[in-house]
């Protein structure tokens, strides 16, 4: 009983936010419903390509709507359950309704896509297809094989058609209703066979677990001489598939990795700026203040402060 106590008055047990999402269209989010357009299924379209670091969200769940987003840009954190799960480029993540999840971090240059799907009741008409078809999709969109895994470029020009076509295509005609409900289709069927064909493991397993051990131990050095050799490749292929994974070059990423360690430490413990920036291997503790500024916006006191107000 004590230790449940414990686990209650640290948040531990603590009900997921139920979250609605406010619909908004900027230069750096935008937040749509399709349901005007005749696709209720679809009440959240979403594009997030932000130009300056955002705050972390709490964990949260969406009632009755199934999550996917794409990640295009950025090195992602994805957490649900206690569990973390790395969200590169090129790869999609999947959140059922009763799944509490949020993005670790909303760093600078992310650029992602998503969508909530409004799983309809069985039997209830679904992008105007056949009932057996609709049955099929809405059984299928509920039994993914994996939370996460890697999309393709089908996927992400299936985002960017249909926002182009929100965008320029007139309102309240068949040919607008249409175009954007055979996108939809289109668009979950190329996610669904992405998930269903996925091969297991990850390409090139030696470089995933440079990346994890980049993440869990940013404290170490790494150069681009050692990873070369480690990993047998070209320092010029290195940099090339580093981009690829993770939108960085492996320094950009190490000091990425760096800052979130050092935000941890900040809010969790009363470690001097000064023992922290020596631990992450900065020159000085101005040199790691000013970069942490650079990052998030806030200097390491200012982002201890806050973290200890809320």
């Amino acid at each position: 009983m004590e230790q449940a106590n414990q686990k209650k008055a640290a948040g531990v047990s603590r009900k997921p936010l139920e979250i609605t999402i406010p619909y908004v269209d900027t230069s750096e989010r935008r937040v749509i419903d399709l349901t005007p357009d005749g696709i209720p299924c679809i009440p959240v379209l979403g594009l997030c390509n932000y130009r300056r670091m955002r705050p972390e969200p709490k964990e949260h769940i969406h009632p009755g709507c199934l999550e996917i987003s794409f990640c295009q840009r950025g090195s992602l954190m994805f957490e649900s359950g206690g569990e973390k799960f790395p969200f590169l480029p090129g790869h999609i993540f999947v959140s059922r309704p009763d799944q509490p999840h949020r993005l670790l971090s909303n760093p600078k240059g992310l650029l992602t896509y998503w969508l909530f799907f409004r799983i309809p009741e069985k039997g209830a008409p679904l992008l105007g297809l056949p009932p057996d078809e609709a049955a099929w999709l809405r059984r299928q969109l509920l039994r993914f094989p994996r939370r996460l895994f890697e999309g393709n470029s089908k996927i992400r020009q299936g985002f960017v058609r249909i926002f182009q076509t929100y965008d320029t295509e007139p309102r309240n005609t068949p040919r607008r209703r249409l175009s954007l409900r055979n996108m939809v289709v289109d668009l979950l069927l190329s996610i669904l066979n992405a998930a269903n064909s996925q091969r297991e493991g990850q390409p090139n397993s030696r470089l995933q677990s440079v990346i994890g051990e980049m993440r869990e131990h940013p404290e170490r050095a790494y150069s681009i001489d050692s990873l070369s050799a480690r990993l047998a490749i070209s320092s010029s292929l290195l940099i090339s598939l580093f981009k690829q994974e993770t939108g960085l070059p492996p320094h950009a990423f190490l000091l990425d990795c760096r800052i979130a360690y050092a935000k941890r430490k900040l809010e969790k413990t009363t470690d001097s700026i000064g023992d922290i920036a020596d631990h992450l291997l900065f020159s000085s503790s101005q040199h790691f203040a000013a970069y942490f500024r650079h990052a998030t916006g806030m200097t390491p006191s200012q982002w201890r402060d806050t973290g200890r107000r809320e």
